[in-house]
């Protein structure tokens, strides 16, 4: 682990309700990912719930490129056995994974997964999903009985009022909503330790040249 992702594994085993604000490729949907397979692993019959803007996106999480990559690496005396993967229609992928111990993953779009009790949602790249709000009514009550959500996106500079960024904001200031507390977690560019100095005026030069403007860099690159 690089010692960002190391950092916020610490804080999903600590806090019921994370908002990250992220770079992008910086590893965080594996890491996220990850600790949602060691729940499922560790913590039988849990009921993870992984949302993204399009149902295919969703899908490509619990992939074989993805949730179950991961799974398919381990020693074969920690995995648990596959006991159901059921797919959806014709042309799309694996919707629903589930374990021998009874622990399950479901992928949706943003706008579906009311009919659920979840131990863990995944809110995925949720500052570009449209109906951000429809999300949160349908799922946020499914995880306050000692579920746990994680928001967890680039930003939308499209968009300077969203629901991912109210939250994060207030989130940053400490503020309660009710009874909730959501912990708010910023990763810039170089939280991948690969990326220095250098990269990063390479990075600006190309968007300037491009564009014309740095608007670009510092909704995918922020600082």
């Amino acid at each position: 682990l690089w010692p960002k992702q190391r950092d916020v594994v610490k804080t999903l085993t600590k806090e019921r309700l994370v908002a990250i604000l992220k770079a992008r490729q910086i590893g965080m949907t594996w890491t996220v990912l990850s600790y949602a397979l060691w729940l499922m692993m560790m913590k039988p019959i849990a009921e993870i719930g992984v949302f993204s803007r399009r149902e295919t996106e969703a899908i490509y999480m619990i992939s074989k490129e993805r949730i179950r990559g991961i799974y398919s690496r381990l020693p074969d005396w920690m995995k648990e056995r596959v006991r159901e993967i059921v797919g959806g229609r014709i042309g799309y992928g694996v919707k629903i994974w589930r374990l021998s111990n009874g622990s399950v993953v479901r992928a949706f779009p943003t706008s579906a997964g009311d009919s659920y009790t979840f131990s863990l949602v995944i809110a995925d790249e949720f500052d570009l999903a449209p109906d951000q709000n429809n999300l949160m009514r349908a799922t946020k009550p499914t995880i306050d009985n000692g579920g746990q959500m994680i928001l967890l996106s680039r930003v939308d500079k499209k968009k300077p009022q969203t629901e991912f960024k109210q939250i994060y904001r207030n989130a940053k200031m400490g503020k309660l909503f009710g009874v909730d507390k959501w912990v708010g977690i910023f990763l810039p560019w170089k939280a991948h330790p690969g990326r220095t100095a250098k990269w990063y005026a390479a990075q600006k030069a190309e968007i300037i040249g491009r564009t014309g403007s740095t608007d670009d860099l510092y909704e995918q690159y922020p600082a």
